[in-house]
């Protein structure tokens, strides 16, 4: 299993390049290095195991409820041959495969990583987070208004660390998971280079002035912080309580949440449009990632953006993308899923610090996916999965 384990840690390098590099397969939509590189791991790892016939290990609760919430997915996006061209459909199944390819890195790692090499690989992470948060600090400086690449779909992200994801929201996610990873490794190792790549990615996480980031952030710590110490709840409000008086525009990024501005404005429209979609979609939905072609159906694309750019496939929340894409049906065998993986990973949390990480990370992630569409984002699943599949000791394979 060398060249699997080869081929994942490149998978997770990949991150670095993040969406700066995206291959157009389809009319509306990229793939980038991370989806070729997953994509190889998994494929190549499967046909090992099959032709090696060694015993294939994976979490069979967590597996079968996504086995359930693949088959609502795909049979509602056969369903949408009703409404759309048998091209659109076979553009949308593309991300259903993704999707899959995707969580198979909970497999994967389960197979090829063994339990003593897991810092190692923890390690490797962190590494491939400061490079790339490295980046998003070079950016900032060097390339801090990036509205020039708007003729390319992209938002008019200003003086906001947006690293090579060209995104602040989810890259502040990403950081995020990073700086949950390096915290816990802190706590259980008493390492200061962890404690160093805490501080590094919290004041990157502040430049992202991203608030779904800042949630996320303080969804991770409060978990920790119960787990494992009160105080780093405390030091964390307290810090970011210094940042508030001290930065103007982290203010302003507050108080427009509640003062509704442009940002929260757009965001509230998209919840809307995503529910007016399901509302008229109860059952099956629309058809799981045909949501491009359902806003235009539906008139949401305004003239000057006709496809919505690279936001106009998703919903500013996973999960009414999900509503709105599989229905009813589709959104309770997701809801199984998310149920059966935090099973899982809070099983003996206070003790696993390798399942304080995923839970920390998961639940996180979770927040965050109400306010962007960080649930099915490409960087952001290779490192969730894989914290998932390290949390599952093989003590519980049967589990």
């Amino acid at each position: 299993m060398d060249l699997i384990r080869v081929l994942l840690i490149t998978s997770i390098a990949t991150i670095i390049p993040g969406q700066v590099i995206r291959i157009p397969i389809v009319s509306s939509g990229a793939i980038t290095l991370t989806d070729i590189s997953v994509a190889i791991t998994v494929i190549t790892f499967l046909f090992l195991i099959l032709i090696s016939k060694k015993p294939l290990y994976f979490p069979k609760k967590i597996f079968y409820m996504f086995l359930l919430f693949c088959l609502s997915a795909f049979a509602s996006t056969l369903l949408a041959l009703n409404n759309f061209t048998p091209n659109q459909i076979l553009e949308s199944s593309l991300f259903l495969i993704r999707f899959i390819l995707y969580f198979l890195i909970v497999v994967v790692s389960i197979n090829v990583i063994k339990k003593n090499k897991i810092t190692q690989w923890l390690n490797a992470v962190l590494f491939v987070g400061l490079i790339f948060t490295l980046i998003g600090i070079l950016q900032i400086i060097l390339i801090p208004d990036l509205s020039f690449l708007t003729i390319w779909g992209w938002d008019p992200h200003r003086s906001r660390l947006t690293s090579s994801l060209i995104d602040p929201n989810f890259s502040g996610l990403l950081i995020s998971t990073f700086l949950t990873i390096a915290l816990v490794l802190y706590l259980h190792k008493k390492t200061k280079l962890y404690l160093l790549e805490t501080v590094i990615f919290f004041s990157s996480i502040i430049l992202t002035f991203s608030r779904s980031s800042y949630l996320a952030l303080m969804t991770a710590i409060i978990i920790i912080g119960l787990m494992k110490s009160s105080k780093i709840i405390v030091i964390t409000i307290l810090l970011f309580v210094v940042i508030i008086f001290a930065s103007e525009k982290v203010q302003d990024r507050i108080s427009g949440a509640f003062n509704l501005d442009e940002t929260t404005q757009a965001r509230f429209e998209s919840w809307q449009n995503a529910l007016a979609i399901f509302r008229q979609n109860l059952i099956f939905g629309v058809g799981f990632n045909t949501y491009r072609f359902a806003q235009n159906k539906y008139g949401n694309f305004s003239l000057d953006n006709p496809i919505g750019g690279h936001s106009g496939s998703g919903s500013d929340s996973s999960f009414a993308l999900v509503a709105a894409t599989t229905g009813i049906l589709g959104l309770s065998a997701f809801l199984l899923f998310l149920i059966s993986i935090v099973k899982l990973i809070t099983k003996n949390v206070a003790h696993n610090h390798l399942r304080l990480m995923a839970t920390a990370a998961f639940f996180s992630l979770l927040i965050h996916s109400q306010f962007v569409n960080s649930f099915f984002y490409p960087q952001i699943m290779v490192v969730i999965w894989l914290l998932i599949g390290l949390s599952y000791v093989k003590e519980n394979l049967s589990t």
